[in-house]
């Protein structure tokens, strides 16, 4: 069963299902340094995919998004 099934299943009821894929490399540590070559800006920050999730979280029921990238 794919989350898109759960959420057609689940929606009605009010449960808002999610599969996030995070694209991008995770500002941590242990990246850092095995891509010190890389630019800051090259790495997503926690702290962005936390506000990102917290704003998906949030989205009224009318607003629900069917798909989301971050």
């Amino acid at each position: 069963m794919q989350w898109h099934d759960h959420a057609r299943e689940l929606g009605p009821a009010g449960v808002h299902v999610a599969y996030v894929l995070i694209d991008a490399v995770i500002d941590a540590p242990r990246m850092r340094e095995r891509m010190s070559d890389k630019p800051d800006d090259f790495f997503i920050k926690r702290e962005a995919i936390a506000d990102e999730l917290f704003h998906f979280h949030g989205q009224d029921r009318s607003a629900w998004s069917r798909g989301k990238i971050a």
